[in-house]
């Protein structure tokens, strides 16, 4: 390689990172509410010399792409990463959880700082390194941050801008024209390497019940009750859907994350309505159309032994998986950046870490292949938990420091000097 890696490292300044962590933290940006840690990022990415483009996904919700432009000649690797948090905070919350951040024995905590806002300081980490050790690249970098990738669809009475996620700023980015030839996006993975991700739906399952008073509930078709039986049903469905769709690394999982019927201004009537909110996995390339067939197939079996369950599945959201092979040239250059930043070989995640989606699917669907690299994802427990249990959200500034070189590494390696 014509760049000396070590006095590359050498320009790394922490501090800067640390600040740019916490100055994100301290911003809130929860989905719908990207628009103030948006012009943050456009100015500090300005500031680091690249040119810097806003892209309106819809009102007070920005996109941005910052490029450094190379000299020519060579691929262009694009740094993605999310602005909105998980969660929105709360004052019942613990500190991990609110957007004040932290710092303390080597960690950062606060919203958002693992998943996923570490990613644009160790971009920028990156960045700066290759300015100020004077390394010339022959393919462009650019950092995109976008809006919208929480895993939240709208449904019901949960509408608006708050609640449009799952990919929403990333498809909006490849739909408008920005691409590039390879993608390594920092999302907590703890170090490790993950070439792909599930894909998920959102499922309703509508559960219609008769409704009457308390005194006269014999004579009720009482829905809450028929739910209970059918999420049970749901449960041993997933055993049967992971053989049915095996995939070596991947383990799609399913689980009914809410459970929403009846009428809790008036609990002396019966419910007469219950709908189930489901999270099904799929593995690339699984028919969909497929799967919302295997759920009637379960709901159709509970029918059969209740005929008086009266209810029906409706898909209202869904995301593609993709999978990358581990020796493609991406993957196999994030691998050897980390063994020669780290002394050590890269590690892939467990099956499970698969089922969290991310925003390389929308990118997958436009041919750009894209990896899961990032700092966060690793607790102060030791746990591969992006969570510390009754603390939130942290990130060890070393991993993080240790995530930027790698990214820097990558990026020669990827682009190409001059």
């Amino acid at each position: 390689m014509a760049a000396d890696l070590k006095k590359v490292f050498a320009t790394q300044d922490l501090t800067a990172m640390v600040d740019m962590a916490k100055d994100l933290i301290n911003i809130p940006s929860g989905t719908g509410g990207e628009g103030a840690i948006g012009d943050y990022a456009a100015r500090r990415y300005g500031e680091l010399g690249l040119r810097v483009q806003l892209q309106e996904v819809e009102p007070g919700r920005n996109n941005v792409i910052a490029r450094l432009r190379g000299t020519g000649g060579g691929p262009t690797l694009m740094f993605l990463a999310h602005f909105d948090t998980s969660t929105n905070p709360g004052e019942d919350l613990p500190f991990g959880f609110q957007a004040k951040a932290v710092v303390q024995d080597g960690w950062i905590y606060g919203l958002g700082i693992s998943n996923m806002k570490n990613a644009f300081a160790g971009y920028y980490s990156a960045l700066q390194m290759l300015r100020d050790s004077g390394v010339k690249l022959k393919g462009d970098v650019v950092v995109a941050g976008v809006v919208g990738e929480i895993e939240k669809a709208p449904v019901d009475e949960w509408q608006g801008a708050r609640y449009r996620g799952g990919g929403f700023g990333a498809r909006f980015l490849v739909n408008h024209g920005v691409t590039a030839d390879f993608c390594i996006n920092g999302e907590p993975t703890g170090l490790r390497l993950q070439t792909g991700n599930a894909g998920y739906i959102f499922a309703r399952v509508h559960i219609k019940g008769s409704t009457q008073s308390t005194f006269s509930r014999n004579v009720a078709v009482d829905a809450i009750p028929r739910a209970i039986k059918l999420h049970a049903a749901i449960g041993r469905w997933e055993v049967e859907f992971q053989k049915r769709h095996p995939h070596p690394y991947m383990k799609p999982l399913i689980s009914v994350g809410a459970i929403y019927g009846g009428y809790p201004y008036k609990p002396s009537l019966t419910a007469g309505f219950c709908n189930l909110y489901v999270h099904i996995n799929t593995i690339p390339g699984q028919d969909i159309l497929g799967v919302q067939r295997e759920l009637e197939a379960v709901v159709a079996e509970e029918r059969a032994s209740d005929p008086q369950l009266d209810a029906t599945v409706e898909f209202y959201f869904a995301s593609n998986g993709h999978f990358l092979d581990f020796d493609q040239p991406l993957p196999r250059t994030v691998a050897e950046a980390h063994r020669e930043v780290v002394g050590a070989e890269v590690v892939r995640p467990n099956p499970e870490r698969y089922s969290i989606s991310s925003d390389n699917s929308p990118l997958a669907e436009f041919g750009i292949p894209a990896i899961t690299y990032g700092a966060g994802g690793k607790n102060r427990s030791g746990q591969w938990n992006m969570y510390e249990p009754g603390v939130g959200e942290l990130v060890s500034i070393e991993n993080l420091g240790t995530a930027a070189r790698v990214y820097a590494a990558a990026a020669i390696r990827l682009c190409g000097t001059a």
